[in-house]
């Protein structure tokens, strides 16, 4: 089945087109990355397409924390305006997209909550919210959100009874978890809850679409399935000291390329070699990094699955179909540029070696894209 008119299809993708060509070019990138400070990047965004969500934000002695979000914001600002252009089922599988949002506001909303880090330089849970003012959240309760004093809290405002009870047990006799380990791996479980959450309905709401629309859909939102199972999976191991059943328990009921079989036999890999048993998927490369240093490993890994997603965005484009697989391609371009800018700010900030960019950035600063 196809949930948009065939105008509203046209125009949607017309749009789509019309803001990919809004992007940044390598050149402003090169130019981002010779900065002095995360100010002075904030004061040359505030002169690009960032400008409208930049406004009125004294730029220069703008913090880290804040340019991030508003840089995130950016992202939903763009989703919401592509609903004045889509059909009435097209708007509801934009509304359904759009939720990553609300997963990502509600991660941002345990940490402090949890203690995961020092909160002098980031920004407020009640700081976010209030950037947010205009939008509503699909997911949550923006008001029990906004009171919330606790991480019990955070959780009860979250709208969906079984998204909440799956929380509540994942917390259930860890809310005095103090530091280290343990604690790293209840925020672990909470964002994968959530995210497995949201990319299971949205791959069940793609399945139901006809055509090259539909196979598009499949092909967007089923590889971030199969590189997110596979990175549970990773960390799970490699990180949080999980057993292959163990990290088995965490991945999706939605399937693409892999199936239960793949999944499994990844899990009883040994981490550092997860690539080889990958060989006969399209996946092995993703998680191919022994050539760089321990420390920069995951770094690599991660850069790897945003430039596999990269890709995948991109051939939606060239096929040339109309449909809402370009909207949806195009969000997926603008988030991983978002999450480009959130890395030059991150190397700037620590000095770090701008000709290693090529290890982070998902974009190759080598030529135009």
């Amino acid at each position: 089945m196809s949930f948009g008119s065939g105008g509203a299809r046209i125009a949607e993708s017309a749009k789509a087109r019309v803001r990919r060509a809004s992007l940044l070019r390598n050149e402003d990138f090169r130019l981002l990355l010779e900065q002095a400070s995360v100010g002075d990047i904030a004061v040359q965004l505030g002169k690009s397409a960032y400008a409208p969500v930049l406004k009125g934000y004294k730029l220069e002695n703008m913090r880290r924390s804040e340019l991030e979000f508003l840089l995130n914001v950016a992202v939903l600002t763009e989703g919401v305006t592509f609903g004045h252009y889509t059909g009435l089922g097209d708007r509801r599988l934009l509304d359904l997209w759009l939720e990553d949002f609300d997963i990502e506001l509600l991660k941002d909303h345990f940490q402090p909550h949890m203690k995961t880090n020092d909160w002098s330089d980031y920004i407020t849970p009640a700081k976010m919210l209030d950037l947010v003012s205009g939008f509503r959240l699909t997911l949550a309760d923006q008001e029990k959100l906004s009171s919330s004093e606790a991480l019990k809290d955070v959780l009860m405002s979250v709208k969906s009874e079984p998204l909440r009870t799956a929380l509540m047990e994942a917390v259930r006799g860890k809310e005095d978890a103090a530091e280290g380990r343990d604690l790293q791996r209840l925020t672990f479980a909470l964002g994968m809850i959530l995210d497995r959450y949201h990319l299971d309905s949205l791959y069940a709401a793609v399945a139901k679409l006809g055509g090259n629309e539909g196979r598009m859909m499949r092909m967007l939102v089923g590889t971030r399935v199969d590189l997110m199972n596979l990175y549970w999976i990773y960390r799970a191991r490699r990180f949080f000291g999980m057993s292959p059943e163990e990290s088995l328990t965490l991945i999706m009921k939605s399937r693409y390329r892999l199936d239960f079989s793949l999944l499994r036999k990844a899990a009883f890999a040994d981490p550092g070699v997860i690539a080889a048993s990958l060989a006969e998927t399209v996946y092995a490369h993703v998680f191919d990094a022994r050539n760089e240093s321990p420390a920069l490993r995951e770094v690599q890994v991660e850069s790897n699955i945003y430039k596999f997603l990269f890709a995948a965005a991109e051939r939606v484009f060239l096929s040339g179909t109309p449909g809402f697989q370009n909207v949806a391609a195009y969000l997926i371009l603008k988030e991983l540029e978002v999450r480009d800018l959130v890395a030059v700010v991150e190397m700037v900030r620590y000095r770090f070696d701008k000709n290693r960019a090529g290890l982070i950035l998902v974009r190759t600063l080598g030529k135009e894209n």
